[in-house]
């Protein structure tokens, strides 16, 4: 039974020390899925401007190199994160870098406008603070795993950077078939130079991907293309045959925030609201998906007080809930109940909200983020 050598394989790799998931930063998801492991397809999905690319990147690059510093080995992981910018370029990707490391080693939360001067000058000690040993070694530690693209937008221009990738990391192997005609070679798997290393491609985001032709080169709309990057690359090709671990960032429609879904108490992000192709939810393995209440105006949201008033205060636009929308790896349905920082680009799990005192300083904590 080849599958049973490969629980054995897996389990002896990790008694071994090996590393065969990075985990999960979020402890109320953790056990329903685990993490960044090879073969996965996930979406992450939200409305407009609640923060799909922060989660992202929370998830796929600060999460994991804060993961990196905490190994006793950092080179025991073998990550690669090979992410395409469609709305993003390298010069905002890395002043990220830069906001997530300052509002880490010091506290201090500043917008890109601040950080780039565009009103105001930016302060002597805030420069230093970019120069210090702390944040100059966060920075290149990401850029050391991390693979930058904001040149590539279209589904097969993204999967033949891929391909290349994957040449330069092992190699594909072909297998011979017998079939009416006589023996034909057909593709048979990739084996990679590092058996334990982990790839994850993210793309940023399928709902502006370039139109492209198809096979018999007819034009492709939106919803086609993304069909082609999900379906036929990312599903077919580099998470089944290549073992690679693909994210792909698609929003919900624009109409998923509108009256009707608020009468019918329909606001979190569901997998058929989908924005421009709602069909490869069917694809994706794990949806998770990101809601801002206070978007919405709720001023209570699961016992959390999201809204401040003239008596109390709350979490108002730094609470976010992440939402299992489907998961062929655990259980789907579940949420929880995050703090966001949205100069920082960080993520917490917040305490229960009866926990007054942990509450009380998350608050204190979004006053100063704010307010700063």
């Amino acid at each position: 039974m080849e599958v049973l050598n490969t629980i054995k394989q897996n389990r002896q790799q990790l008694i071994d020390g090996y590393i065969n998931c990075i985990p999960n930063p979020f402890n109320g998801m953790k056990k329903y899925f685990s993490g960044i492991f090879p073969g996965a397809l996930v979406c992450v999905t939200a409305e407009t401007s609640v923060g799909k690319t922060s989660l992202a990147k929370y998830l796929y690059v600060f999460s994991v190199a804060d993961y990196i510093l905490s190994l006793n080995n950092p080179s025991d992981l073998d990550y690669t994160c090979y992410w395409f910018g469609l709305e993003e370029s390298v010069e905002e990707f890395d002043i990220s870098v830069i906001q997530y490391a300052l509002a880490k080693y010091y506290n201090v939360n500043k917008t890109q406008d601040e950080l780039l001067s565009r009103i105001k000058e930016l302060d002597d000690n805030t420069i230093k603070l970019i120069e210090s040993t702390k944040v100059q070694d966060y920075f290149n530690l990401v850029k050391k795993f991390v693979l930058f693209d904001d040149h590539t937008s279209n589904p097969t221009g993204i999967y033949k950077q891929c391909r290349n990738l994957s040449y330069k990391r092992g190699k594909h192997i072909n297998k011979t078939i017998e079939t009416k005609d006589g023996p034909i070679d057909v593709y048979s798997h990739y084996e990679p130079n590092n058996p334990n290393e982990i790839v994850a491609v993210v793309i940023d985001n399928v709902n502006i991907l370039e139109a492209e032709k198809n096979d018999l080169g007819i034009a492709l709309d939106l919803s086609g293309s993304i069909d082609r990057m999900v379906n036929s690359y990312a599903r077919k090709q580099m998470t089944k045959h290549w073992n690679w671990h693909v994210c792909c960032v698609q929003q919900q429609q624009m109409a998923a925030g509108d009256l009707n879904h608020f009468k019918a108490g329909r606001l979190e992000p569901e997998p058929q609201k989908l924005g421009d192709n709602i069909k490869v939810a069917r694809s994706y393995q794990v949806i998770l998906g990101l809601f801002s209440p206070y978007k919405h105006k709720l001023n209570n949201y699961y016992g959390y007080q999201v809204s401040s008033s003239d008596k109390t205060d709350g979490l108002e636009d730094c609470f976010r809930s992440i939402h299992m929308c489907k998961n062929r790896f655990g259980r789907t349905g579940v949420a929880e109940p995050i703090f966001f920082n949205p100069k920082g680009f960080s993520f917490e799990s917040l305490p229960k909200p009866n926990e007054s005192l942990a509450i009380s300083n998350f608050i204190n904590k979004k006053n100063n983020i704010l307010n700063e």
